[in-house]
């Protein structure tokens, strides 16, 4: 190898991981980018050539660098993260074009449907759906939608404090209907699943079409809170109200939901009948999703604790912070990059990263 070809190779190599161009002027068919190492021809369609949707004039691995600083804080903290810690300059509005380009293309092509269906899946798996409010320039909060599919055994025993260890994720900013045509594919394979979620009618009508020999359980605290909402209502007395409402969350753990019903059925007094009335009928329709006694002795959980977690970690930690102000495409972009990051698929951003170069 000639000293010259041994030369770019070194540079090559190195700008590959580190480099960041300053500079740039155009050659018959080919770009030339000055990067901190040196000089480098590179073809116009290369990723580092300033020219398309590609022309980042950046690195693979800078590229990389810059979408995972990117979903995890805002830009312009991202930016300084990266002059401070890796030494490379890349303004807050070039982190923001890689991480736009790179979750926009996650969004095209869902990580989800490259995944080969090799056999039906038995393992015991939990999902869970719920939503959280961003902030979306001229249209105020909007709630992004989140799923979470897990297996049993990813679950921390029950007497240690811990988290799920592994899961996988939807996010999706708009429609339910929307959202459940990105979190099917995570069901395609399962056969033993346990759907937890907090009543939302869309979601059980999900899971009771397309996935009818799901265990459907509805969230414990959420059912508790319905019926101390009205208690606290009906019974002018806090304490009355508390001891009244004890006894019923003892009929809840016991599985016995018609004693709550012969309770209210039996309440006397005809002040907030239409409040009594909407509880008699939750409590009706979701007495098949309240028994919480067969469950827990079947070793599955009765709280949508890990999805009200997953909000707080894979949303609302990286899109709501102070002052953040997104656009619809902007925050689904971002968002596409957190749940491959937090669903462990970062290896996708990366393979699509190399394939554009």
């Amino acid at each position: 190898m000639s000293t010259r070809a041994a030369s770019l190779l070194f540079v090559k190599s190195s700008t590959s991981r580190f480099s960041s161009c300053l500079w740039r002027h155009q050659l018959t068919g080919k770009k030339k980018v000055i990067t901190r190492y040196g000089e480098l021809e590179v073809s116009q369609g290369h990723c580092m050539a300033p020219v398309g949707k590609k022309g980042f004039r950046v690195s693979e691995h800078l590229q990389e660098l810059a979408c995972y600083v990117g979903q995890q804080m805002s830009f312009d903290e991202a930016s300084e993260n990266l002059k401070v810690v890796v030494g490379i300059s890349l303004t807050d509005k070039q982190v923001e074009r890689i991480c736009h380009h790179h979750g926009g293309c996650l969004g095209q092509v869902p990580y989800e449907e490259k995944r080969e269906v090799v056999a039906k899946d038995e393992e015991l798996t939990y999902a869970m759906m719920d939503g959280s409010v961003c902030l979306i320039r001229q249209e105020g909060w909007k709630e992004v939608k989140l799923g979470r599919v897990f297996k049993a055994r990813d679950l921390p025993d029950i007497k240690e404090r811990g988290t799920v260890r592994q899961s996988e994720y939807v996010a999706h900013l708009g429609s339910h209907t929307d959202f459940l045509d990105k979190f099917d594919p995570l069901m395609t394979d399962k056969t033993n699943v346990v759907a937890i979620a907090d009543g939302a009618r869309w979601i059980w009508d999900f899971w009771d079409i397309h996935h009818p020999n799901a265990v459907q359980i509805l969230d414990y605290f959420h059912a508790v809170e319905k019926i101390g909402c009205w208690a606290r209502l009906a019974i002018k007395k806090q304490q009355a109200a508390k001891d009244w409402i004890d006894v019923r969350e003892k009929h809840l753990l016991d599985g016995d939901v018609e004693e709550i019903i012969n309770a209210l059925e039996d309440f006397p007094g005809d002040t907030f009948i239409k409040e009594k009335q909407q509880l008699l009928t939750y409590l009706r329709n979701n007495t098949h999703r309240m028994q919480y006694k067969t469950f827990q002795e079947r070793g599955y959980p009765i709280g949508s604790g890990p999805i009200e977690a997953a909000n707080k970690q894979v949303i609302q930690a990286g899109l709501k912070k102070s002052g953040q102000r997104w656009t619809p495409d902007g925050l689904q972009q971002v968002a596409n990059l957190r749940v491959a990051k937090h669903s462990g698929k970062w290896n996708i951003v990366l393979n699509q990263i190399k394939e554009a170069a």
